[in-house]
């Protein structure tokens, strides 16, 4: 087969793969924060007002833990999900970088949770005042 045709045809499922594994990625981010927030429920701003803001800062910071081992069981678990045209011209789903890099999905996971942004926007207005 002419060089630049596998070439090409590589490339293209190169370009297949980046698409799905974005949207893998951003889907799986949705369908985390959504569980996340049934998790932790409503903020609710007038229980937060009766902590010392030190307990608000604290309990944040345990959220972002919990995200990073989140974000990085999900980095290790995508790759385990095949790709349907794996193999074909000897394309390597796995040597794709955006295979093993979570950004879309810490973006869809951060960007969609309700009770974090709420309780990371009360923190700010209090230590701003």
């Amino acid at each position: 087969m002419n060089y630049y045709k596998k070439e090409f045809i590589v490339r293209g499922i190169k370009i297949i793969d980046i698409g799905y594994i974005t949207a893998v990625y951003f889907t799986l981010g949705i369908i985390m924060a959504t569980l996340s927030d049934k998790y932790f429920g409503v903020f609710n701003e007038k229980e937060e007002k009766k902590k010392p803001i030190g307990q608000s800062v604290i309990e944040l910071l345990l959220y972002l833990w919990l995200f990073g081992v989140i974000i990085y069981i999900v980095r290790n678990v995508i790759p385990l999900i095949p790709f349907p045209l794996n193999g074909i011209y000897g394309f390597d789903h796995l040597k794709v970088k955006e295979v093993t890099s979570a950004g879309m999905f810490t973006i869809a996971f951060l960007l969609f949770q309700k009770h974090y942004q709420a309780k990371l926007k009360y923190i700010v207005s209090v230590l701003s005042t």
